[in-house]
């Protein structure tokens, strides 16, 4: 199976206000969502990217009002295919409940994994066969990661190898790896590159933030990571706004200086750049 991150959808509570967080850190809002609204349908949201590919901010209703819907609570991956009629066989074989809705030019697949993240699948030929380069795009951002809290690291990564057909990888630390454990019982990775990019599978560790010194706790919640071409100017701007970061420098994957803080509605958010 072929596959890659397409957005994140990021839940908040103020559209304007939000919107204007999240220009600091990825720059002006993208008012042309022609593939967000194919995805999402017509709502009221913001999008950050390029052709679909992004971040993109929404408004959860209150859940007696949703029909036949899903949402999440907690940020959440729209992963792109190659194949999802195998994936929607597979989830009927599994008796796993799934909500799916087709279209001439998209078919979208929204399912909860075994620790109750909402997933959702799409397949579209013309997206999947654009460049994610995030030069050629116009940005100077682009999703590296998402990472998942799962409560049982391994029944979660069967879902994604069983179901979608992703394969697992090793995490590989660097030397001065940070106080964490990378056992695959407690920290898995589904990479679709080798330098760490894809979905990152950890279980919550409550003590984390204390024995590496952070404010944040990377493993509880889940959270999109965005790399971009200078984290300093990053960091320069979050210290100008008095936004509380938590500075982990190169600790948990080779080559990649991270930080770690919360969007103005408490979202964990993980911004990083290769150094």
């Amino acid at each position: 199976m072929k596959w890659k991150i397409l957005n994140i959808s990021i839940p908040v509570n103020d559209l304007e206000r939000s919107k204007l967080f999240y220009e600091i850190l990825l720059g002006r809002e993208n008012i042309n969502k022609k593939e967000i609204n194919l995805i999402f349908g017509q709502e009221n949201s913001c999008f950050f990217g390029s052709q679909g590919f992004g971040v993109r901010l929404f408004k959860p209703k209150p859940d007696l009002l949703l029909k036949g819907k899903l949402q999440s609570r907690r940020s959440f991956v729209t992963i792109l295919v190659d194949d999802i009629d195998t994936i929607i066989n597979k989830l009927k074989q599994n008796d796993y409940p799934f909500l799916c809705k087709k279209s001439k030019e998209l078919t979208s697949v929204l399912v909860q994994e075994p620790s109750l993240n909402l997933i959702q699948f799409v397949r579209n030929i013309s997206l999947f066969d654009q460049e994610l380069d995030v030069s050629h795009m116009g940005l100077h951002w682009g999703i590296h990661h998402m990472n998942i809290e799962s409560l049982d690291v391994r029944q979660s990564v069967e879902f994604f190898s069983n179901i979608a057909g992703m394969s697992e990888g090793q995490w590989i630390a660097p030397k001065n790896k940070g106080d964490f454990s990378i056992n695959p019982n407690k920290l898995s990775i589904l990479p679709v590159s080798s330098d760490h990019k894809g979905l990152h599978i950890i279980e919550p560790d409550e003590g984390f933030a204390f024995r590496n010194n952070f404010i944040h706790n990377p493993s509880i919640g889940g959270h999109p990571a965005f790399i971009v071409e200078d984290l300093h100017k990053i960091i320069e701007l979050l210290k100008k706004k008095k936004v509380l970061f938590s500075d982990a420098k190169v600790y948990a994957m080779p080559g990649f200086h991270q930080i770690y803080l919360y969007d103005i509605n408490s979202n964990m958010l993980e911004i990083n750049q290769a150094v």
